[in-house]
């Protein structure tokens, strides 16, 4: 009879953990879609309804017309190069790079120079966090992932543009953040 209450505890668990996601993400269409191309590219339930729980620490409306499938793909390329991120990670890197998408996008950007930009920045940011992982490092997450992204924007050539996309940036992620600091390390 325990292993019978058991049972039922541990699958109340999990549709409440995959129940929750789904409506949240739902709510939010930059997020919906956004799992919606994770799916496509692979993404198993667990691993999308981990990132939609994660995605509740920022405010997603100001990347409602954002690009998920390039943000998507950035995330599944770190996932290809076996470059492991938490949620969390997955999140900030997310939200990060649908601010510079849409960003870049404003300022006449092609979508293959963005997409381009994102999938550098995602493998850099991705390997900087297990080294820093490694190495215990305190810089905070968002910080790190817009050093990376004004690097990348330099190395593609848009220096002019450089600072103009990084101060607009920087101001979406403050709005994106919110009062919402939730966890450590945010780097805003």
């Amino acid at each position: 009879m325990n292993k019978r209450i058991v049972k039922l505890i541990l699958a109340a668990a999990v549709f409440s953990l995959f129940a929750v996601p789904a409506l949240s993400a739902e709510e939010n269409g930059f997020i919906f879609r956004l799992s919606r191309e994770l799916k496509a590219y692979g993404w198993n339930d667990e691993e999308t309804g981990k990132f939609v729980i994660a995605s509740h620490l920022m405010n997603w409306n100001a990347l409602e017309n954002g690009d998920a499938e390039m943000v998507a793909l950035a995330l599944h390329y770190c996932k290809q190069k076996q470059l492991r991120l938490m949620a969390e990670e997955q999140v900030q890197l997310a939200y990060h790079l649908g601010a510079m998408g849409v960003e870049m996008e404003a300022l006449g950007f092609k979508r293959r120079n963005i997409t381009i930009t994102a999938l550098g920045v995602s493998e850099q940011v991705a390997e900087k966090l297990r080294d820093r992982k490694n190495a215990d490092n305190e810089t905070g997450t968002g910080d790190m992932i817009r050093e990376r992204i004004r690097d990348e924007l330099c190395k593609e050539g848009l220096e002019e543009q450089q600072e103009k996309i990084m101060e607009r940036l920087t101001k979406r992620v403050r709005e994106g953040a919110g009062s919402q600091h939730r966890y450590a390390g945010a780097g805003h």
